[in-house]
């Protein structure tokens, strides 16, 4: 018998696999990076279609299986991570690929879970340019200190130590933002990827 999983998670990625078949890369809070299989996830009939939105996010049921993980149950709870406003959305996007590049494997993160939760849920509340560009570095700064690619330097700290992000953090972040985009690159660059 198969141990039944029911988690809160973020779909970063879906991708349609044969006929009517889904792979949903979820990013859960206690199980970490999961890729599963949502059989007939695709057909106008299933249950699973309209809880599989990438950037949505919702409670899934998942089993594992013998080399997979299978979902097979979803309700959304919310999409207001897909952003009116398509800025936000290719900001949201760059976020879910470099969660996608750097996290390999399944392991628990419930502190990047937060992060990217709080993150995504305050750039869609972002009111001009400068302050989507600006919580985008701080977002990505947590999201690399989380995964350990973050040097600690005491002009980064303000940006990573607090998990909240606000306007005040937003504007700090701008008048940083130069020594964060060098930080970001340097980090990135260091990962090999």
């Amino acid at each position: 018998m198969h141990t039944l999983f029911v988690t809160d998670g973020i779909v970063l990625q879906k991708r349609g696999v044969g006929e009517a078949n889904v792979l949903a890369v979820i990013l859960t809070e206690e199980l970490g990076l999961v890729r599963a299989l949502a059989r007939s996830a695709r057909a106008e009939k299933s249950k699973l279609r309209y809880g599989l939105e990438p950037l949505s996010r919702g409670t899934f049921s998942l089993i594992r299986g013998k080399y997979e993980w299978k979902l097979v149950g979803a309700e959304q709870m919310s999409s207001a991570y897909l952003a009116p406003v398509v800025a936000r959305r290719h900001i949201a996007a760059r976020a879910t690929r470099l969660l996608l590049r750097l996290i390999n494997g399944e392991e628990p993160m419930p502190a990047l879970y937060q992060t990217v939760l709080r993150g995504l849920a305050a750039l869609v509340q972002a009111q001009t340019q400068s302050q989507e560009d600006a919580l985008e570095c701080v977002l990505v700064l947590r999201i690399l200190s989380h995964l350990g690619y973050l040097p600690n330097t005491p002009e980064l700290s303000p940006f990573v130590v607090s998990d909240e992000f606000g306007r005040e953090l937003a504007a700090r972040a701008l008048k940083a933002r130069a020594t964060l985009v060098r930080s970001i690159n340097e980090s990135l660059g260091a990962t090999g990827l």
